[in-house]
């Protein structure tokens, strides 16, 4: 009996070292899977990344070239006609950027569109539209940011 005992003590042994090995081999499989993602995550991210930074020079570039050229569009006027060349002045106030003539009058809430556009580029600067054309009620306007610009002798 005792040799069959020890029998059946081995055959037990053996099952669990057996469920064991089976395990091992499962958890191996799952770590060389789940290292196979973590290396395809790791290339999609460094990709992102690379796009990212792409996306960002590419954007910066657009907002200096914004702030030395200006930008030209066309704006709707109701309350108030410009004339032509009239400078108008741009202050910011609590709920977005608001229109003013030279003397202070109110003329307009800036669109939420071009007041993005003056958040992101303007950081100390002030800016200004130039009345370019007026037709009706539409006006060809360029929105000009005013940079420290050094005077030139001739």
């Amino acid at each position: 009996m005792d040799k069959d005992n020890n029998n059946h003590y081995l055959e037990n042994v053996n099952r669990k070292i057996k469920k064991l090995d089976n395990i091992k081999k499962q958890y191996e499989l799952q770590l060389i899977d789940q290292s196979k993602l973590l290396e395809h995550s790791n290339s999609v991210s460094g990709g992102l990344k690379f796009t990212n930074n792409m996306l960002n020079d590419h954007y910066n570039s657009l907002l200096r070239l914004l702030e030395q050229q200006g930008m030209i569009f066309e704006m709707k006027f109701t309350n108030y006609i410009p004339h032509q060349w009239e400078n108008l002045i741009i202050i910011k106030k609590s709920n977005g950027y608001e229109i003013q003539s030279k003397a202070g009058g109110f003329i307009m809430m800036l669109n939420n569109k071009y007041s993005k556009i003056i958040q992101d580029v303007n950081k100390k600067q002030s800016q200004s539209l130039i009345v370019i054309r007026v037709r009706d009620r539409l006006a060809l306007v360029q929105l000009r940011f005013n940079l420290n610009i050094k005077e030139v002798e001739f």
